[in-house]
């Protein structure tokens, strides 16, 4: 099934690998649909920390010049390939693709594998959506990893953060209680303010001290979107046999002891996984922070803005019909 769809299409692109300086809008062709792939209307795309490194030249820019990055976003099925079943045209979903063959989510079109996309859930609006796919799924890939059980004490370090804040969030509707350290006063206001038992600036508190009165007989689980002396000391507050999960990429790898099993991973995408986070998503409450929504045009600054503090995602909003926010939300 297939609307009309143009030819060409409007995109961020890169000619070259380099800095922010190498982006710029350009018109290209649109992706051609193949039998199980899915043909989405961008509204939203999220901005990574990863992207400045994949425009510099690091692996993900899959395919060949000119070069359209953007791992997740949000939008409108327009066309669907003749062997997919998981959605149809108009459809509001939400995917995420690291290195997709056929571009990115910067563009007004993305096309994609079926198995890389889901329906939206319903407590997310579209515009939030478009910053959920690799946050929401790197977040759960790493706690489901950690087998974590009803009211075990798990801290989150860098919570405030695009995957740390869902983190969070996913932690809480799994039934554990959980320290949330946030980067600055914002962050930690942030991360009490989307649910965190305990709160803790990790630029200013005392982390060691809040964590052993969280937690006096030791954590069970640690979660870590960054790194650093405060978090190596905090670790070392594990119970024996605990657990300490963090995405590969993170860097230096955090010190724990020999008796705590450290778990590195890959926030890897499938329907399975994407169908988890949804019916998790819908049994409590939840939010996607965007702190910041940039037009296309904005690209170059927003590459260095990603790589700067801020609470946690950026976005891209494709659709020119669109309100531009660039207000940090006041929920």
């Amino acid at each position: 099934m297939s609307q009309t769809i143009p030819s060409s299409m409007k995109a961020v692109v890169i000619d070259r690998y380099g800095g922010p300086e190498v982006l710029h809008t350009a018109t290209i062709p649109v992706p051609e649909v193949g039998e199980w792939d899915v043909l989405v209307q961008v509204e939203t795309a999220g901005i990574g920390e990863w992207d400045p490194w994949i425009v510099a030249g690091g692996p993900g820019g899959a395919g060949v010049f000119p070069l359209v990055i953007g791992s997740d976003g949000s939008g409108k099925v327009v066309a669907t390939g003749l062997m997919v079943k998981r959605v149809k045209v108009g459809d509001l979903v939400y995917g995420y693709a690291f290195g997709n063959p056929k571009g990115g989510f910067f563009a007004e079109y993305v096309c994609l594998h079926e198995g890389n996309l889901a329906l939206i859930p319903k407590k997310v609006s579209l515009e939030e959506a478009g910053a959920l796919g690799a946050s929401g799924l790197t977040a759960l890939i790493g706690l489901l990893q950690m087998d974590l059980i009803d009211e075990q004490k798990v801290m989150i370090f860098g919570a405030s953060g695009g995957v740390g804040h869902v983190a969070l969030q996913l932690a809480k509707l799994m039934g554990a209680q959980v320290l949330a350290v946030g980067s600055g006063k914002d962050g930690a206001r942030l991360v009490k303010r989307l649910g965190a038992d305990v709160s803790v600036d990790g630029r200013t508190d005392d982390l060691k001290a809040a964590v052993e009165k969280f937690a006096p007989e030791g954590l069970d689980a640690a979660m870590a979107f960054a790194s650093g002396p405060q978090l190596d000391e905090a670790l070392k507050q594990l119970k024996e046999g605990g657990k300490i999960a963090f995405p590969n990429g993170v860097e230096p790898i955090p010190e724990v002891r020999t008796d705590v099993k450290v778990i590195a991973y890959d926030g890897v995408p499938n329907t399975e996984i994407f169908d988890h986070l949804n019916e998790l998503i819908e049994t409590g409450k939840f939010a996607v922070e965007i702190s910041r929504t940039y037009t296309m045009d904005e690209m170059g600054q927003a590459m260095k803005d990603v790589q700067k503090h801020h609470l946690g995602k950026l976005a891209l909003g494709v659709r020119p019909d669109r309100k531009e926010r660039t207000a940090e939300k006041t929920r």
